[in-house]
């Protein structure tokens, strides 16, 4: 049986993950319980997913450590758990930018079916993240995002915890469901800083802000036949927010955009480009499969 989950595992995992083998997996099957652990996650996987701008480059995504909680007999109302440890990612400006990352691997994906009990199941996972950093580099400045106690859970349409079967509603003259998740952390702390040599007079005024016990809350309309997701909405609700900006600051924010206004210029050039030879593309495609204009049968 465990080797049967850690098939499963691996299965699915694989298409995100590098270097991933069952010696990371440990399972207690009648316990429910799994954790993996250093698990490197693949750069241009999620870049697909997350459809990054074409001017950032992501380098390195890990994991140290990842544990899961399923009661098997309470799946219905009790949410799977998932908790990890430290997430570390790690982006980087390009000088030129990059192709658009291809949608084949996605394609390739088996198409999703009927919404039905394993989608129940996935959309009501309750996450725990202990901490996430987000590093990132530009040629001008280096920032950095750290988010600690980061809990997603499904809630009521009235935001309260509840059964998981009263944290959606479901709608079968639309052939829609909504689902209600919530995101809160305990502290969030974005600091941006100017590269030594680059600006010195800017090197000691890092521009820092950071928001404690803050919120999101995300309500997602996903259609019932495919289990697309037809629209969501977001919302922020910041508690604590503590944000200091001095006219030095102020002055380094704007050579930070200034910076980077030239690779988002030309990563939009080169979108505009690219969808105008797909357009291009598919016209021309549309022309030879329908023949092209018809000529006019001889007369007799």
């Amino acid at each position: 049986m465990a080797g049967l989950i850690k098939g499963q595992i691996l299965k699915h995992l694989s298409k995100f993950t590098k270097n991933l083998n069952p010696d990371k997996i440990n399972i207690s099957t009648m316990k429910g319980e799994g954790d993996l652990s250093n698990l490197e996650l693949d750069e241009v996987a999620l870049m697909e997913v997350m459809d990054l701008p074409t001017w950032l480059r992501l380098t390195k995504a890990v994991c140290n450590r990842v544990a899961i909680k399923i009661q098997w007999t309470k799946l219905k109302t009790h949410p799977i758990c998932i908790y990890l440890d430290e997430i570390v990612v790690e982006m980087e400006t390009c000088s030129n930018p990059r192709d658009p990352t291809s949608s084949d691997s996605m394609a390739n994906l088996p198409p999703a079916g009927k919404y039905g009990f394993a989608e129940r199941i996935i959309d009501g996972i309750h996450l725990s993240i202990n901490s996430v950093v987000v590093n990132f580099k530009a040629p001008a400045f280096q920032a950095s995002i750290q988010m600690s106690r980061i809990f997603v859970t499904s809630k009521t349409p009235l935001w309260q915890n509840a059964d998981l079967r009263l944290t959606r509603i479901k709608d079968d003259l639309r052939g829609e469901i909504l689902i209600f998740k919530e995101m809160e952390w305990q502290t969030l702390r974005i600091e941006a800083n100017a590269l030594e040599g680059v600006h010195p007079n800017m090197a000691t005024t890092p521009l820092r802000l950071i928001a404690n016990q803050s919120k999101t809350r995300i309500t997602i309309r996903k259609r019932l036949v495919d289990c697309s997701i037809i629209a969501s909405r977001v919302q922020f609700h910041l508690d604590d927010l503590l944000w200091v900006l001095t006219d030095s600051q102020m002055r380094a924010a704007f050579l930070f955009a200034n910076s980077l206004k030239e690779i988002i210029h030309k990563s939009s050039l080169k979108s505009k480009h690219l969808a105008a030879e797909k357009i291009q593309k598919q016209m021309s495609f549309g022309t030879t499969q329908g023949g092209g204009p018809q000529k006019a049968a001889p007369k007799p």
